[in-house]
């Protein structure tokens, strides 16, 4: 009797599919500037692009979500040196900018 390889095949290339930086930075086309309104959607939108593209590649989508934070939003996330990872730079941004 023949092993059934086809759905093992098919779990494995579904569990290494990821999207290219590029593609993963379109889901945060609007850049946060500080607005406390718009803070909880930056945050969903950029945790979903980490989701979507493989960890090796997430130190320079780090940089590039970076540049999507402007304004009084990005003075504060620049001067505080802990921003090497998304989780504690999310974590400066929700100390700052969370609606309470």
């Amino acid at each position: 009797m023949e092993a059934d390889h086809s759905s093992e095949a098919s779990e494995a290339s579904y569990s290494t599919h990821y999207c290219s930086v590029a593609e993963a930075m379109k889901l945060t086309a609007h850049p946060f500037d500080g607005n406390k309104r718009k803070l909880r959607e930056f945050i969903e939108n950029v945790d979903i692009a980490f989701e979507l593209v493989h960890p090796i590649k997430h130190e320079i989508l780090l940089k590039f979500v970076k540049t999507k934070i402007t304004g009084d939003a990005r003075s504060k996330f620049i001067v505080r040196d802990l921003t090497h990872t998304w989780e504690l730079g999310r974590g400066i941004l929700e100390e700052n900018y969370a609606i309470r």
